[in-house]
């Protein structure tokens, strides 16, 4: 079900941003819009008609079929409910006398989070940087007088990760205004830089709190966390299981737990089950859980592979003697076989496959016959 056509009133001043931005990050195909002069109210409402004669109606109703398409209205119910809230609230911004109030009210809220609901961009945050920008002049007043420093924070951060979509919708419909364009929220102590490459210091207007994936793609990424079923959940495990959450949901991807199961001896499922109760205590939201023994078929073919195009090598020296020989950047003995030698080797019980890069780096793919 396509939409046929999308209007709303012409005396609409600002149109609705915060549809046609939340169209623009989502990668939702809008036709353009068209504007109508009716007596009637709810003919002047902004509306979606659609390709089997169905419409909606209303900048709200828009926004959240939007969210719900582009997967841009929570997580879960209760997330959901929270973006309704803010969606109420958004109105105010339009409020002159009580414009400055709400981003008070803003900039308190946002003190120490990145997004307004949950850990990545929802229509709430389009809704709120909407209401902010369409109001053009009062709110660059209000950014360049450093009153609400976690607004403009919230506000740079956002514009920065879509700021093509963004320039192009402020460009077309706040023209007079000219487009938006991210004001400085210099960290204290942090020098101007000076000179003529526009680029130079860019990375430094954002806050230190906000990480990127650079080319990274809104729900392409796919994070994992693989913890070794070896022992407990650790605060190192946390931290890389929480960032993985991160980036997962800041960038609509996917989080699979993969139990790194290589090494029977050690491993049980006790640590297992206790790893999963620990992870679901995070609050960690994953897609499937999978295994790194389900994939041996497939690793020892690529290995074998390696071997035979000469970029790897069969290693069958004792374990002590190999790290020794490692960090003195001394050759192992196997290291100049043939690739008709290394394949008997590695049919072999003990040995180890490394990749034949130089001797003065310590590193090495292991891999213990199973």
């Amino acid at each position: 079900m396509d939409i046929k056509d999308f209007c709303f009133g012409a005396d609409r001043i600002p149109p609705p941003l915060s549809v046609i931005a939340a169209a623009k990050v989502a990668s939702l195909t809008l036709p353009p819009p068209s504007t109508v002069t009716s007596a009637s109210d709810s003919a002047c409402l902004p509306t979606f008609l659609f390709s089997n004669g169905l419409k909606l109606q209303g900048t709200y109703v828009l926004l959240r079929y939007i969210g719900r398409v582009a997967n841009l209205y929570g997580q879960d119910p209760f997330e959901s409910s929270q973006i309704d809230q803010w969606l109420e609230y958004t109105p105010v911004l339009s409020v002159g006398s009580e414009f400055e109030n709400a981003c008070n009210y803003i900039d308190n809220y946002l003190q120490t989070r990145t997004f307004l609901v949950g850990y990545s961009l929802s229509i709430a945050d389009i809704a709120i940087w909407s209401g902010l920008a369409g109001t053009g002049l009062r709110w660059e007043s209000c950014r360049k007088s450093k009153k609400f420093p976690n607004v403009v924070r919230w506000f740079n951060s956002i514009f920065d990760e879509y700021s093509e979509a963004l320039n192009e919708v402020m460009s077309t419909y706040v023209g007079k205004k000219g487009p938006v364009k991210p004001a400085a929220a210099k960290p204290k102590g942090q020098q101007v830089v000076s000179g003529d490459n526009p680029d130079k210091g860019k990375a430094s207007s954002k806050p230190s709190s906000e990480v990127d994936l650079p080319g990274a793609e809104i729900g392409k990424v796919c994070l994992r966390f693989a913890p070794e079923p070896s022992g407990y959940l650790h605060i190192g495990h946390s931290k890389a299981a929480l960032l993985n959450q991160y980036f997962a949901q800041r960038y609509q991807g996917r989080l699979i737990v993969r139990f790194d199961d290589t090494n029977p001896s050690k491993e049980s499922n006790e640590f297992v089950d206790n790893l999963l109760k620990d992870i679901d205590t995070l609050g960690i939201k994953y897609e499937t859980i999978t295994h790194t023994s389900d994939y041996f078929p497939q690793l020892m073919e690529m290995a074998e592979n390696l071997i035979c195009q000469g970029k790897a090598y069969v290693d069958d020296t004792p374990r002590e003697q190999m790290q020794k020989e490692r960090m003195d950047g001394i050759e192992s003995k196997c290291r100049s076989n043939s690739v008709a030698e290394n394949l008997k080797l590695w049919k072999g019980n003990d040995c180890r496959i490394r990749e034949r890069i130089t001797v003065l780096c310590p590193w090495e793919v292991r891999h213990a016959r199973p």
